[in-house]
């Protein structure tokens, strides 16, 4: 058999997951919009759509002007992707040489240190304390003359966000040894903070924001790179050629031209996350406090999590966990919809722990 090329050697990857859970399972597992889009949407959407476009190699012109415009940046400081993975991928590819160090956070978003490896870098990483903390010093210390790449995603996989200071200390700190800062900026919406203001004044600076999240178009793959023009400039060097497609761009600009579409599903799912502490909390278990649309849960001392989790999925009720590692041993994740998705998932929580109904 034919090999792959000498750094692919030691990847190991699961295939993706392609059942369809589509109606048959509560999806709470994956960070997705777990309601689905009103109709009106999707009937406003394809209105837009004529014949021509289905044929034609997207024209995504007026999709760069309006989110341009709704980011406060210049035009060609921006840049499409498909999905905020391929646009990460994207600055490992235009950025890495072999041996560079890339600094990231664990735990945190289990591509990173992939992409680390398919492009020959070195993993450098920094481990929260167990509390959830994670003093930016530790961040700062770690970078030094063989750093090409400083990844903080804010907020990170961890439900946690870092202060603004703490970021703009370690976009600093990377300048002086000449390293980039690539900020993962996917829970936006969820936690408003940005360093989208700073981009002007830090060229080492780059920002990558999906509409997977807050706007709920996951399976649309649209994504985008924010920095100074001089670094779209090269990342378009590595960028595929037609990505982001028609369909994808009429969804990205209604939802533009339409905030309040993600934004009441932010306010939704932060009453079903206040409603997910509170109950969790009558049973005993501690919710870990989130800036994201997931929660970290520990259940009760002598609680099975592993049980738990199967017992759920028996009923097609599909969460994470239990991790292992510090700082989230132990612990399970739920995605979290809006209060009366969590109210329905609670009862069957309660029913499973042996808990009656309270409340």
């Amino acid at each position: 058999m034919i090999q792959p090329k000498r750094l692919l050697l030691n990847i190991s990857r699961a295939p993706s997951n392609t059942e369809n859970r589509l109606g048959k399972v509560m999806r709470l597992d994956h960070n997705e919009r777990t309601t689905p889009l009103p109709q009106a949407v999707l009937d406003a959407v394809w209105k837009t759509v004529s014949p021509e476009e289905v044929v034609a190699y997207p024209a995504l012109e007026s999709l760069y002007r309006k989110l341009a415009a709704s980011l406060g940046v210049p035009r060609e400081c921006l840049l499409l992707t498909y999905g905020s993975d391929t646009g990460i991928r994207m600055v490992f590819d235009t950025y890495l040489n072999e041996g560079d160090e890339v600094v990231m956070l664990d735990p945190g978003y289990g591509m990173f240190p992939v992409y680390t490896d398919m492009f020959g870098g070195k993993r450098v990483f920094v481990k929260y304390d167990a509390d959830f903390s994670l003093p930016v010093t530790r961040i700062i210390e770690k970078i030094n003359d063989n750093t090409k790449l400083v990844i903080l995603a804010n907020p990170n996989h961890t439900g946690t966000a870092m202060a603004d200071g703490d970021i703009l200390k370690v976009i600093q700190v990377a300048a002086t040894h000449n390293a980039l800062v690539l900020v993962d900026e996917a829970y936006h919406y969820f936690y408003e903070k940005t360093m989208i203001g700073q981009l002007p004044a830090y060229d080492n600076l780059i920002i990558v924001r999906t509409m997977s999240k807050a706007f709920g178009i996951a399976p649309l793959r649209v994504g985008y790179l924010v920095s100074q023009s001089a670094n779209i400039n090269n990342l378009i060097k590595v960028k595929l050629t037609y990505d982001v497609t028609t369909l994808s761009a009429k969804f990205a600009e209604y939802l533009i031209d339409h905030p309040s579409i993600g934004l009441e599903y932010v306010r939704d799912v932060n009453e079903g996350k206040a409603y997910l502490a509170d109950e969790f909390k009558k049973l005993g278990a501690k919710v870990f406090p989130s800036v994201t649309n997931f929660v970290f849960v520990r259940l009760p001392e002598g609680s099975d999590a592993v049980k738990l989790v199967r017992a759920l999925e028996a009923r097609d009720i599909w969460i994470k966990g239990p991790f292992k590692g510090v700082p989230v041993d132990g612990y399970i994740r739920i995605t979290v919809g809006p209060r009366a998705q969590m109210a329905i998932f609670m009862e069957h929580v309660k029913e499973l722990m042996g808990k009656k109904h309270e409340g």
